[in-house]
């Protein structure tokens, strides 16, 4: 029986031969003359067993080189067409750009690892475990396996993921962009327009609860409250958006020569923006001011 893997020139295809030899270290009973083969004239990595395995060895094997493609697919091919993807379809020329988005859109497949488990996240053990049992169960019937092809046609559903994955680092890195132009802009208007209020106190008792008061600790005009319960039926994201709209509108129309945050969450979106558009004017308090 022979088992030939088919590729096209690849340099990676050394790497994937080596692969496959080592799915033979810790087997029964090995046989010493089974040793996968990459010809270079025809981009073939072959594999024979002079006597043939049994039913039970085949299946046993099938599923470890199946594993192995599956890895190799995911270390090799996964970037390749990310590559390619962001090259092609989004007309990136930029090396460095092109390696970030692939590394931000295989950690969007991987997803994040739950606690206390290795670097690797499900996301990316669902993928390996999905793709070793589509090669496994294709070599129990076929001896031939077509890499490339197999790899365009019959993993058209995980070629959509990866192409959704490319397609949500774009939009995130675009919206990231547009995010970092805005605050550019806004940062220069607080720079060039004239000082109206000697300062402000940003009182943040957490969560969407904010209070801004003058140097007298006095409430400024038309002074931001909590947000009321129709805007709490929003999600998330839009409450967040709302919540730093208004903060720093008014903090822009107050536009003062020192701001003091008060807060117990400095880490918070919103406390992060204010911070970046006032730079040095802005300093950090963790408790709230005695009034």
């Amino acid at each position: 029986m022979e088992f030939v893997v088919e590729s096209k020139q690849d340099p990676s295809l050394e790497r994937l031969a080596g692969m496959l030899n080592r799915t033979l270290l810790g087997t029964e009973n090995p046989v010493d003359s089974v040793q996968w083969e990459l010809s270079r004239e025809d981009g073939f990595i072959r594999c024979q067993f002079p006597l043939g395995p049994g039913p039970q060895d085949k299946k046993i094997y099938c599923d470890r080189v199946g594993r192995v493609l599956a890895e190799y697919t995911l270390s090799d091919q996964e970037p390749s067409l990310l590559r390619h993807l962001f090259q092609i379809r989004y007309g990136l020329k930029d090396t460095m750009e092109t390696d970030s988005l692939i590394a931000e859109a295989v950690s969007l497949l991987d997803g994040e690892p739950d606690i206390g488990e290795s670097w690797m996240g499900r996301g990316r053990e669902r993928r390996l475990q999905k793709l070793t049992s589509r090669f496994s169960l294709y070599l129990e019937d076929h001896e031939r396996l077509h890499l490339d092809g197999f790899f365009r046609f019959r993993l058209s559903e995980y070629r959509i993921e990866v192409q959704e994955a490319a397609e949500t680092a774009i939009e995130e890195r675009l919206m990231e962009r547009q995010y970092q132009e805005f605050m550019t802009l806004l940062k220069s208007m607080v720079e060039w327009q004239e000082i109206r209020t000697s300062a402000v106190h940003v009182l943040h008792s957490g969560g969407h609860s904010f209070r801004l008061l003058d140097e007298e600790m006095r409430p400024l005009e038309q002074e931001i409250v909590e947000l009321d319960g129709a805007e709490q039926g929003s999600t998330q994201a839009k409450i967040e958006e709302q919540e730093e709209s208004r903060v720093v509108s008014r903090l822009l129309a107050a536009c003062p020569r020192q701001l003091f945050i008060h807060t117990p969450e400095p880490e918070s979106q919103v406390i992060r923006t204010i911070i970046g558009i006032f730079g040095e004017r802005a300093a950090l308090y963790p408790d709230l001011p005695s009034q």
